[in-house]
């Protein structure tokens, strides 16, 4: 009688089999009702009941096929999911400039410094010291 069942808006759980009439779909916070996508056996006629105004938690969406005599009724245990807090108060990152290209000057003034200081303590350690008497 129900020969394929695809939720668009959530995670049909597990996958569709005629056989087994018992499901579970999550869903985001925003949906307030199922998007399904269906296809039924010639003459057959669906009856959807519950698919409105999802509340945070558990809902349940019944699906009934009938075709003649038979009935088949289909349950969708459809959990959505609770909303996400958001903070008021957002820090936006300070946007910051990054040069990426040193001035010519810079490598040359960087090696002078350290030749400098190496020579400065080079002297303090290695150069004798007069004592004066």
């Amino acid at each position: 009688m129900l020969h394929s069942l695809t939720v668009l808006n959530g995670e049909l759980s597990p996958a569709f089999e005629a056989n087994n009439l018992m499901y579970t779909v999550a869903v985001k916070d925003d949906v307030t009702a199922l998007e399904l996508d269906y296809v039924l056996a010639d003459e057959a006629e669906i009856q959807i009941l519950g698919n409105n105004d999802f509340t945070t938690g558990e809902n349940t969406v019944m699906l009934e096929i009938t075709q003649g005599e038979k009935n088949e009724v289909y349950t969708l245990l459809v959990t959505k999911e609770a909303m996400a807090t958001t903070s008021t108060t957002l820090i936006e990152p300070e946007h910051l400039e990054v040069q990426k290209n040193l001035p010519d000057y810079v490598a040359p003034l960087i090696a002078i410094i350290c030749f400098l200081l190496i020579f400065f303590f080079f002297w303090l350690i290695f150069i004798p010291k007069k004592h004066k008497k």
